[in-house]
This record gives C-alpha cells, sequence and structure tokens, in this order.
C-alpha cells in the first residue's frame, strides 16, 4: 500500500459477551474495556496500524480502515479464512455487513505474516463512498 499515516481500528462488536483478544493483542493500548463484558474501546491516538486486533478477534468485528487511500478510494483490511485466496490486484466483489454485493473491488494485499497465527488479512481498495458499509468481499470459487 501507499505510504500514508496509520487509518483507524473500526470496531464492531454487537454484543457484550466475555471476550478480550483485541485488548492483550494491542501493545500500545489503543484498545480498552471496562470489564470483560465490556465493549472495546479504540483510542487512535495510540493505534500504530498493526492489525494486531483484526487478526485476533474470533467474532471478525474488527476492521482496519485508511479513509483517504487516495482521492476517490479508501482500504479496508479485514481476515480471511476460506480458500482459495484471492490474489493481489485481483478484482472481487465487496460486500456489506449482510453479504449483499456492493462494488468491485482491487486486491491490495494479502497478509500471510506468521505473526497473524494463521490468520490472513485481505486488503481491498473500495469507492470512498461505500467505507462505511463495505465490510468483507464476496467468498472466492475455484473458478474465479
Amino acid at each position: 500500500m501507499r505510504d500514508k499515516k496509520p487509518g483507524q481500528a473500526v470496531i464492531e462488536c454487537p454484543q457484550e459477551i466475555p471476550c478480550n483478544p483485541c485488548v492483550s493483542v494491542c501493545k500500545t493500548g489503543a484498545i480498552t474495556m471496562d470489564g470483560l463484558t465490556a465493549r472495546p474501546e479504540f483510542h487512535r491516538e495510540k493505534c500504530v496500524g498493526c492489525r494486531m486486533c483484526v487478526a485476533a478477534c474470533p467474532g471478525q468485528a474488527i476492521f482496519y480502515l485508511i479513509d483517504d487511500y487516495d482521492a476517490d478510494h479508501s482500504a479496508i483490511t479485514f481476515p480471511y479464512e476460506y480458500l482459495p485466496m484471492p490474489k493481489k490486484g485481483q478484482i472481487v466483489t465487496a460486500v456489506s455487513r449482510r453479504g449483499e454485493p456492493l462494488a468491485e473491488a482491487e486486491v491490495l494485499a494479502v497478509d500471510e505474516t506468521a505473526v497473524y497465527n494463521k490468520t490472513r488479512l485481505v486488503t481491498l481498495k473500495i469507492p470512498k463512498t461505500l467505507k462505511d458499509e463495505i465490510r468483507f468481499m464476496k467468498r472466492l470459487t475455484r473458478e474465479d
């Protein structure tokens, strides 16, 4: 990706359940919780953009968003745990939280870094106008 200042984690934890892997993996204190069943809070000023929280969240409720990837696009990073894996440069269908197709998107990166504990992170270049809607991509088939 382009050299930009870090984006921000987008935390969409819908329930107050006992869960805190995001807090445990965040070494800068950018994610905190008032108790084990509280929803996590994000402190942007402390975030270094490592995306460890994205890989650690068992509910896939954390994404990483760069608002201004370029003039017309944002970039979103999310976990992708299916096969086949997308490839850098591939055009895929970006979808909403409910799986509704919203736009075609370019795969900017597929990060398989060992520190993410075998969770692969995919980054898509998405239309800036849909940055609050797009949260994933349509699952690929062998024909894609």
